[in-house]
Order: C-alpha cells, then structure tokens, then sequence
C-alpha cells in the first residue's frame, strides 16, 4: 500500500517529550464546547501553552494535523517559550533563506522556530531530498508511532492481539503502536481505525494528554468515559481505497439535498447504523460537467466488491462491520426496491451505472457482522 512507503520516509524520530497536566482549564475555544469528545484534552493542553487555535477563536478538532503542527506541540511540552523563540538566533545565520531544510523559511512564518528547536535537540528529520514538508499531514500510523517514540515507550515487546475493529495484521510495522494504543486505551475501543486515515488535530491533542495522564498518574489505562457526544459518521471500504470518508443523511423526497450531501461524501437514507434495520448509503460513479464535486466518482469501481469484503462504519463514537454477500444491477426505475427492510440490519450501497450513465444502478448488499 502506498502509504505504508509514504510512513517509512516520515522521518520524525521523537525523544522523549513530557507534558505536566494542569487542571485549570483554559478559556474554551468557540468549536469546543463543554461536552464535545477532545474538550478535557484540548482545554489542558491549551491551559499549559503547548496548543493554540486560529484568530477566529476555534481550534478546529476535526481538521487534519500536520508536520508541522505536530512539531510544534512536542516541541512546545518539551521546552520553554525562551528556548524556542532563540533557536532561529543561536544555530543560524541571518542570511541564510531557509531553517535547515529548503522548504522551512527562515521567517514570514509560525514554525520556523519550532523545526529549529526539534532538528538541534534530534526530535526530527527531513526527507533524503532535503525537505521537510511541513504541510504535509499525518496518518494514525505516523501519528501512533511519533506521539509513542516521543515519550519513550517501548513497544517492541507488546504482543499483537487482533481485533476487528483495527485494520491492522501482526506483521504490519506499525502493528505494536495500535495494539499499544488500544491496550492502554489511548484511543476509542468502540471505534474502527485504518492506519491510512489521517489523524485529526483534536485525535492529536486527546492521544497525548491520555498517554500522559498515565504516566503522571501511574494508572495502567486511561479511564473510560461515558459521557462523549458525537455525530461523527464515516465509512472505509478498503477494497475501494476509500478510508474514513463522510456520510451525510439526507433527505429520501428531496433530491437537491441529496445531490449537495454527496458534495461532501457519500449520502445515507433511512435508518442509521446499529438500528438494526435497512439502511441505504449512495455516492456519485460519473463525473459530468455539471458536478463540481470532490467526490463525483468515488464509488466509479464499485463492480469490484465481491463477497466477504467488509465496509467499516464509525457512528457516533461507535464502529460498525459489514460483511458484503450480494449484489445487482438495476434500471434506475426499480430502484425504490432496494428501499425495501426486510426486518434485519441490512446495508444496500448503490451508485449509478454504468460509469457516466444514469441508466440503471449498481447496488452491493451487506449485512452487519
């Protein structure tokens, strides 16, 4: 898998960085409220200065990390404000255009001087060409394994246990970081994770802070909480290489609002995972002109799903496995049949088809495992 090489070429190799817990909370971000999923780890984060959010006021949690962000964080729990801000002085030259890696200028931006401070202290790496790609985001593979290595746990004992929820096999590289992670319950135990998904800044945030809640409190997990609330809904079918994507309910009588839900995913009609009954999930196979979506072919090879593949749903904090056992193709007058429950937890995923044809549709059903 791509990713996989992408990962080997991360070069973020992390010493050990510490993040003294404070139980005073900081003055709440307008995204974060009180009762959103990452607010405890987010608000003591921010009350120790090792975490921001924008000038509009918001961190934006479900935004993806990236390199450079991530580095400011370890760098930000390991070392003073003084030591950071005098790094870009100390070790270079005021001539020099770029910080150590030809993509890092050397000002006219935020994290010159955290790069700084992570490349002299040994907590970073460039690429072998010499670049940093601090736009760059992170997957939860990469992620796992910088946050861990930043703290020093040594995972290369821990022994792999599978589990359903996690696509992970004993003999992935990053196979001792996940069952780490969820042995020590650094991240949702209800939830389905694909090391390829990207992490988020508030799943960033809410890693760190349970890993060091542990260690601070020498607990051997971090206690499970109960009173997390979320609309998350995403879905991963990896035979399509389609790993966390959006979902969006949507109306079954309205099609404008089918069409603009599927401008930011896949689209859902009637009823919701874990209900127990039917549901439908569609998605676009044809990019005409008209569409200006992001998404307007991604379920264009869904003729390749077969029999026993699986589709992994994340709803409301909670994952969900489908097992795939049939399929069909429909003129695009029948399709009110796939509507049809038939007293269990059924998903039908359809799109149109052929590819830039709206004659008839191609429609994969699954059920619940």
């Amino acid at each position: 898998m791509e990713f996989i090489s992408v990962v080997k070429k991360f070069g973020l190799l992390l010493l050990g960085v510490y993040i003294p817990l404070n139980t005073a909370m900081a003055v709440p971000f307008s995204d974060v409220p009180s009762y959103h999923k990452h607010n405890t780890a987010i608000s003591t984060l921010s009350s120790r200065g090792i975490i921001r959010g924008y000038n509009d006021g918001g961190f934006k949690p479900s935004k993806t990390i990236s390199r450079a962000e991530a580095v400011k964080v370890l760098t930000a729990a390991q070392y003073n404000s003084s030591v950071i801000d005098g790094c870009i002085s100390e070790y270079t030259q005021p001539s020099w255009a770029y910080v150590f890696f030809s993509d890092v200028p050397n000002q006219n931006a935020w994290y010159p001087k955290y790069v700084c401070t992570a490349k002299i202290n040994n907590i970073v790496g460039g690429y072998p060409d010499g670049t940093f790609r601090p736009n760059n985001t992170i997957n939860f593979a990469e992620g796992l394994k910088i946050i861990l290595e930043g703290y020093g746990v040594d995972t290369r004992r821990i022994r792999f246990q599978n589990n359903s929820l996690i696509y992970v096999k004993s003999e992935d590289w990053f196979a001792r970081y996940f069952s780490y992670a969820y042995g020590k319950n650094l991240i949702n135990r209800s939830k389905f994770y694909h090391p390829a998904q990207l992490m988020t800044r508030g799943e960033f945030a809410e890693i760190i802070y349970r890993l060091q809640t542990i260690k601070s409190s020498g607990l051997s997990e971090f206690p499970s909480t109960s009173n997390v609330k979320s609309n998350e809904y995403t879905i991963t079918i990896p035979k399509l290489n389609i790993i966390n994507l959006n979902v969006s309910f949507a109306d079954l009588y309205d099609s404008n609002k089918a069409l603009s839900a599927l401008k930011n995913g896949l689209g859902h009609y009637l009823n919701p995972p874990g209900s127990g009954k039917k549901m439908v999930i569609f998605g676009h196979s044809s990019g005409y002109n008209w569409d200006n979506s992001s998404y307007k072919q991604v379920l264009k090879q869904i003729n390749q799903l077969q029999n026993g593949d699986k589709i992994y749903i994340n709803y409301k904090e909670k994952g969900y496995i489908y097992n795939v056992n049939n399929h069909e193709v429909l003129p695009a007058s029948r399709l009110n049949t796939v509507m049809k429950d038939y007293g269990y937890e059924e998903m039908a995923l359809y799109t149109c088809w052929p590819p830039n044809s709206v004659a008839k549709r191609y429609v994969i059903y699954a059920n619940r495992m």
